[in-house]
């Protein structure tokens, strides 16, 4: 309708599905009441422009918060949670946020959308994974923004480096996961019942983890009941065939696993962690590291032809390899052949390959408390366990005292050696070290 006192300049017409639309012109612009303009107004045109309006919005919505839900790391992770139970509104519940009219929109789209269904069914209704979720801890704040951009720059400076199309180097000779042999792959352990997926590191609070994943998947029973609490399960049973390992699967099932499982790892600063390893396995002692690396390790770089045959010989005659003679050996191996060193001092990057899996959490030891509670509770079994302290850590600063004693060719070796690991997990180089 046109309402204008003249008509001097004609309208363009208008069409609707390729029909012109016809135009009404009135002079008796005074004879409708402004109550039938608005009503009018309302009933049409308003309603026409609100409904595309918002169902764009909503739509945008709607995949902003699916990426938001999918990235672990975004700091606007903990603003969608599964809801406990009931697994009513689709089972998402209220983010810990005043954003309440933006939730309520995104929350209303995923109940009333068809076109959005089949994607939310599959992030959240798998059916593998229906039956693993237990009830979990009503937190009263949402998690640190701090933790969560922790975890962002750390997931964000491994997915830089690995995905410079390998010009510089970081994804070593597989490209892809499909490229790792099985057995590159023995340090990944499972919990089926909670979708959770833990490449260990040796040196790097394992034993701790590990214990963790025993009680998590309740693979370890006595008299038929499994373990509750981490600390009652005998240290010889942790380190044996007590968990699941991925690689015992076959390539199909593992893949699909690590596409629906949670997945973590802890890393160290990598010369702590090998005085951690000489430590525990030469100074402290073990009776298969003195036979299979010591005494090799004492004929060929401490002079001595005819060691004690056993570390209680060894250690009544003052006989074990030096930190020197450790790192000697550890130089020895050729850097394209890492499989030959023991997992506690290969390198991080060759026991976990965080450039072919991708990782959604990467804790460190020297944050491990913080790191620890936030992993439990993205988790959801921060309910369940917690982890203990660790007792006769090896203090950071040992570096300065440990390696300066060593020829400064031999550390700068190490260092290479050890390169990727300091540079795909922000550790700073230990400069004073190599001039």
């Amino acid at each position: 309708m046109d309402f204008r006192r003249s008509r001097s300049q004609a309208h363009p017409p208008v069409y609707i599905s390729g029909a012109a639309v016809e135009q009404f012109w009135s002079k008796r612009r005074s004879s409708l009441l402004p109550r039938i303009l608005v009503n009018f107004y309302r009933c049409t045109i308003e309603s026409i422009l609100t409904t595309v309006c918002m169902d764009i919005y909503r739509k945008r919505c709607l995949g902003r918060a699916r990426n938001i839900i999918k990235d672990v790391s975004h700091p606007n992770h903990g603003l969608f949670t599964l809801l406990p139970s009931g697994r009513s509104d689709h089972g998402y519940s209220e983010p810990h946020s005043k954003n309440v009219s933006y939730f309520n929109l995104v929350k209303k789209g995923f109940v009333n959308s068809d076109e959005e269904t089949d994607e939310e069914d599959e992030l959240f209704e798998n059916p593998e994974l229906e039956n693993r979720r237990c009830e979990w801890k009503t937190h009263s704040s949402p998690i640190p923004l701090e933790l969560k951009h922790r975890q962002y720059a750390r997931k964000k400076l491994v997915h830089d480096l690995c995905d410079s199309n390998g010009t510089l180097g970081f994804n070593g000779k597989w490209q892809t996961f499909d490229d790792i042999p099985n057995g590159e792959l023995g340090n990944l352990l499972v919990d089926d019942r909670h979708g959770i997926i833990y490449c260990y590191v040796p040196k790097v609070a394992c034993t701790q983890w590990k214990r963790i994943m025993i009680v998590l998947s309740e693979s370890l029973k006595v008299n038929g009941v499994p373990y509750r609490d981490p600390l009652d399960i005998p240290v010889e049973h942790v380190h044996g065939n007590s968990i699941q390992y991925l690689n015992k699967y076959d390539r199909t099932v593992m893949k699909q696993k690590l596409q629906q499982y949670k997945k973590f790892m802890f890393v160290r600063e990598p010369f702590v962690r090998l005085i951690s390893a000489y430590r525990n396995k030469f100074q402290s002692g073990e009776e298969y590291f003195y036979k299979r690396y010591g005494i090799p390790m004492l004929k060929r770089y401490g002079a001595i032809s005819n060691p004690p045959e056993s570390l209680e010989e060894a250690k009544a005659a003052g006989i074990v390899p030096t930190f020197s003679n450790f790192i000697q050996y550890i130089l020895s191996i050729p850097a394209e052949k890492y499989e030959w060193l023991d997992e506690h001092w290969r390198q991080m990057i060759h026991l976990c390959h965080p450039c072919q899996i991708d990782y959604d959490f990467i804790g460190k030891m020297e944050t491990m408390e913080e790191d620890a509670a936030h992993l439990l509770r993205m988790l959801h079994v921060d309910n369940i366990v917690h982890l203990g302290k660790s007792g006769n850590k090896t203090d950071e600063n040992w570096t300065k005292t440990w390696y300066p004693n060593l020829p400064i060719d031999w550390r700068r070796k190490l260092y290479k050696l050890y390169e990727k690991d300091y540079k795909l997990f922000g550790y700073q180089v230990p400069e004073y070290l190599l001039h």
